[in-house]
């Protein structure tokens, strides 16, 4: 690469070719995927984003777009020495007041900052999740991430307004104006949601707020098995407006937590299933839940801590919320983030630990994830990085059980290989054209969603 021309295009500091700052860039946060490249650009500017692409565009250098490198599936990792344009920098977050106020945030903004301003301001973004203080919004619009709200605010593309992005060429497409209604053509919020940078490069984004709830209570239930967590999810899910996560989480993961934080486990009695349920309203919450039909059901329950002040909440959300630096502190994980239709939960978790074993004796499955919404994260340890037959088999398990390969973390470079699982060779085959009609001269994440 001429990395001079470049540099001739944006501030000096823009470009970055030093190999000890670079090594911070090219691994993702598994350290499963480790990648290289000799150049990172960091842009603060939309501008300065559009001159890099233009250069790369002009010169045929591949393009990996990267946000807080949160990322799970290795879709921010330059595997083939390719151009990384972090966009880190260009992390301002505005809120714009009205009848229906917004955030406008640019893509580096971190998901913690546009929860702080929302906040701040009387409202609420509808998307949370552990790693709040890293991952930014580009990368979460990206990847059309989900988290522990998604059954009652809905993921990521949901939340989307309207953006702007630049093309492969460096042009800009689509506005954050904002309009209420707006019907002219193809909605490209919800196009490029989930596009995991291989069409366009996200620059900012208009998103929606909700109204913040006034009181929280967690519930922390220990279960004979994830049967009967899946009833009580079930019935809140369907009777309780106020209910907005329900997280399952397993004796095995609950024992790692403990064992890696140096915290006790919240009974001295093992269980074998863990329910965490989190409700949001307005005042008088716990009341409405004790009078409630759910109330009168969770009395049955003998282990169960009731969480009603943000303090004790964290101490309950953090047996579940700890879960992934856990596991990631035992081994390098094979993520495979899937997700199971709810009235098949039951097969999967009753199966799972066979299909791993009969794959991979060496492999050992950790679970937890959104049991209202279906979506499991199975984490497998104790593999070498390139012992792929756990993940075909876990894929493939889930597959024919009718549910998805990937919930929330995108198909990346590590699913791309099992596309097929879900999507038939018609809606490929447009993936790809579209793809093409995007980037043409395909700069733009390659080997990402699409195999190589």
């Amino acid at each position: 690469m001429n990395l001079e021309s470049l540099k001739k295009r944006v501030q000096p500091d823009t470009i970055i070719d030093d190999q000890e700052i670079i090594a911070g860039f090219v691994d993702d946060w598994t350290r499963r995927f480790r990648g290289h490249t000799s150049v990172v650009a960091i842009p603060r500017s939309t501008s300065e984003v559009a001159e890099i692409l233009k250069w790369c565009s002009s010169n045929q250098v591949n393009v990996v777009p990267q946000g807080g490198n949160t990322g799970m599936v290795g879709g921010g990792v330059p595997m083939n020495g390719e151009l990384i344009l972090s966009l880190r920098r260009m992390n301002r977050v505005d809120f714009i007041d009205g009848p229906i106020p917004h955030i406008i945030a640019q893509a580096g903004a971190t998901l913690a900052s546009i929860q702080e301003s929302a906040t701040h301001n009387g409202w609420m973004y509808g998307v949370d999740f552990s790693a709040r203080e890293s991952a930014t919004i580009g990368g979460t619009i990206a990847t059309n991430a989900g988290g522990n709200h998604v059954i009652r605010y809905g993921d990521t593309r949901r939340q989307v307004v309207s953006l702007q992005a630049l093309t492969a060429s460096g042009k800009i497409i689509g506005d954050i104006s904002g309009l209420t209604k707006d019907n002219t053509g193809y909605h490209l919020p919800s196009l490029l949601c989930g596009s995991e940078g291989t069409l366009a490069v996200i620059t900012q984004a208009r998103l929606r707020l909700w109204t913040q709830p006034q009181e929280k209570t967690v519930v922390l239930l220990g279960l004979p098995s994830p049967k009967v967590a899946l009833e009580i999810v079930k019935f809140f899910v369907a009777s309780n407006e106020e209910t907005q996560a329900c997280e399952i989480f397993f004796e095995k993961g609950l024992s790692l937590v403990c064992q890696q934080f140096g915290i006790q486990p919240p009974w001295p009695e093992k269980c074998s299933t863990y329910l965490l349920i989190e409700f949001a309203g307005s005042k008088g919450l716990l009341d409405r839940l004790n009078g409630s039909e759910g109330g009168e059901m969770l009395k049955n329950f003998d282990l169960i801590a009731i969480g009603e002040e943000k303090a004790s909440q964290s101490r309950l959300w953090r047996y579940r919320s700890l879960h992934t630096e856990a596991i990631s502190a035992s081994g390098i994980p094979h993520k495979l983030d899937i997700t199971i239709p709810f009235e098949k939960l039951s097969i999967f978790f009753d199966e799972i630990d066979s299909v791993v074993e009969q794959s991979s004796p060496n492999a050992e499955a950790f679970l937890f994830g959104h049991a209202g919404d279906g979506n499991i994260h199975v984490n497998l340890i104790g593999l070498n990085e390139d012992d792929l037959a756990p993940d075909e088999a876990v894929l493939e398990f889930a597959a024919s059980l009718g549910g998805s390969i990937s919930a929330e973390h995108g198909i990346g470079r590590a699913k791309s290989n099992y596309l097929h699982l879900r999507r038939t060779p018609e809606e490929i085959s447009l993936f790809k054209n579209l793809k093409t009609a995007f980037d043409p001269t395909g700069i733009l994440n390659p080997g990402v969603i699409f195999p190589n």
